[in-house]
């Protein structure tokens, strides 16, 4: 709490009649109001106060009443537990730019983002106004994004997204999750795709759904390495699963209904209708859990080649025998009836070759550490990886869990025998580091993406300056949770950021009173 004292001069001492004496300090004003309100207080000292700061008998009392004021307000007892503190803010048109950029980020459409503004800071703005604003700032991070220029390596992942009827193509880094290019284009074309992957950074692969347009673009930039996306398939394989098996349990529980009915039953005639619909039932219930197992056993398989180290080995899965593998369940899947079957059955013969084209990056990338350490030992280390990884997707049954524990052991045994303790760690650190990186596909543009749609949604009218607002809010903002927590995008590409990088924008910094 912070308080005006004004001492009133009466005319027997120093200075003028009502002139401020703003020479006493606060400590000095502390010590006097402590001394006049105290009980024990001796005769005379309300006098000798006055000579001593030159001040009158009724400027001691006045201020030992504020003192008094002070201490019974700060010392109220307040409401228990955490509570709300009060912050005055100063609204001025600094603010409330940024605070339209802020909503604009988190998907507020510009006329609620006036809306929203009046409302919390009493301030009345026009859409016209906000939307003057918003370009301008759309300007200013064009200019900034085509400054950037990251200086770290890394591989690409592209995913398309549509409003307003036009494609949009974003470009985002698989380790740092930076976006290198997103940008509106009239056509999803290979020819128009193409040009914007020739213009991105080199990298040593890039992932992408399988779409025609963006397929046909890496064809024309004759990127090296194209993997398709293990999400496209494995989603929807094991989306299927689930389907399957909500059935078949349903299946069950009507012929477990139907039983009990008959049960119940006690004329002829109902036990015989009850009985026919049983046996119907219960032919359909075993075609549905034949059916269930069936598919989850090519599920099964199907997921298997989705990891990166064989387990009997310990080295990199065989890309021809996982591609062949992969063509081959797809084939068994032709006999199948259904759409579903269909799609599944032409993905896994058309995306077999694909979905392994990570294998010659991945293979180059390892190269340093299998020369730095010996193979036997990485090679344990990597199945102690896999098992660690296959544990995080699946839940495994309990046998199969004892027996991958138990190869973890003798894996970490047959390691610690080859490495010395300290080589040992720095050898599962490095490989980690290496294995931990996105290698099979494009999800972390389409989760980018994710983030997109609800500030595309909220524009009636979009254009390239939202897109490159979203690009630069995106890179600048620190990860809040995960492996990059505390660290943004383009701190992770090695672009040194501000603490407050609205600044880049050309806005001042928040300003409190």
């Amino acid at each position: 709490m912070c308080q005006n004292w004004f001492v009133k001069d009466q005319g027997t001492r120093r200075g003028p009649v009502g002139a401020r004496r703003d020479d006493i300090t606060s400590s000095q004003r502390v010590q006097i109001a402590i001394e006049v309100l105290s009980p024990h207080r001796l005769w005379g000292r309300i006098s000798r106060l006055a000579e001593e700061y030159s001040i009158s008998r009724q400027t001691a009392y006045e201020i030992a009443a504020t003192g008094k004021r002070v201490l019974v307000a700060g010392l109220e007892p307040g409401p228990h537990g955490p509570q709300a503190t009060e912050k005055a803010v100063w609204v001025d048109r600094n603010r409330l730019v940024r605070g339209t950029v802020v909503l604009t980020e988190a998907g507020v459409s510009q006329r609620d983002v006036a809306f929203c503004l009046e409302e919390l800071l009493d301030t009345a703005l026009s859409p016209s106004w906000v939307n003057a604003e918003l370009a301008k700032v759309e300007e200013t991070a064009l200019l900034v994004n085509g400054q950037w220029q990251p200086g770290m390596a890394e591989t690409l992942s592209g995913d398309e997204i549509y409003s307003n009827g036009s494609p949009n193509l974003l470009l985002v880094g698989n380790d740092t999750l930076y976006i290198y290019a997103l940008t509106r284009q009239p056509g999803c074309d290979g020819e128009t795709w193409g040009c914007v992957l020739m213009e991105a950074p080199n990298h040593s692969q890039f992932a992408s759904d399988g779409g025609k347009g963006l397929a046909a673009g890496a064809k024309v930039a004759e990127v090296k390495v194209h993997q398709l996306d293990w999400d496209h398939l494995l989603r929807p394989l094991w989306g299927q699963v689930t389907r399957l098996e909500r059935q078949a349990y349903a299946a069950l529980t009507a012929v477990e209904e139907r039983a009990a009915k008959f049960d119940q039953s006690t004329t002829p005639k109902r036990l015989a209708h009850h009985l026919a619909v049983w046996e119907r039932l219960s032919v359909e219930a075993e075609e549905k859990v034949v059916c269930y197992d069936d598919f989850f056993q090519i599920a099964q398989q199907v997921d298997a080649q989705f990891a990166l180290i064989d387990l009997e080995s310990g080295q990199l899965q065989d890309p021809v025998a996982g591609a062949e593998r992969l063509r081959d369940l797809g084939r068994q899947l032709q006999g199948w009836n259904g759409r579903i079957y269909d799609k599944l059955s032409s993905n896994l013969i058309n995306w077999a070759e694909g979905l392994f084209s990570y294998q010659s990056v991945l293979n180059e990338t390892l190269s340093p550490l299998f020369e730095q350490w010996a193979a036997p030992a990485l090679h344990a280390l990597c199945r102690i990886w896999q098992i660690e990884a296959d544990q995080k997707r699946h839940p495994l049954p309990l046998l199969e869990r004892q027996a991958r524990q138990t190869r973890w052991e003798e894996s970490l045994d047959e390691a610690a025998t080859l490495l010395e303790p300290e080589q040992l760690g720095g050898a599962w650190n490095a490989l980690r580091k290496v294995l931990d990186r996105s290698w099979r596909g494009s999800m972390l543009a389409e989760c980018v993406n994710s983030l997109l749609r609800p500030v595309l949604d909220g524009r009636k009218h979009t254009d390239q300056g939202c897109l490159e607002l979203f690009r630069f809010l995106h890179n600048v903002r620190p990860f809040k949770r995960g492996k990059r927590a505390d660290h943004s995008p383009a701190q992770l590409a090695g672009i040194n950021v501000p603490d407050d990088p609205l600044v880049l924008l050309g806005l001042a910094p928040k300003v409190s009173i």
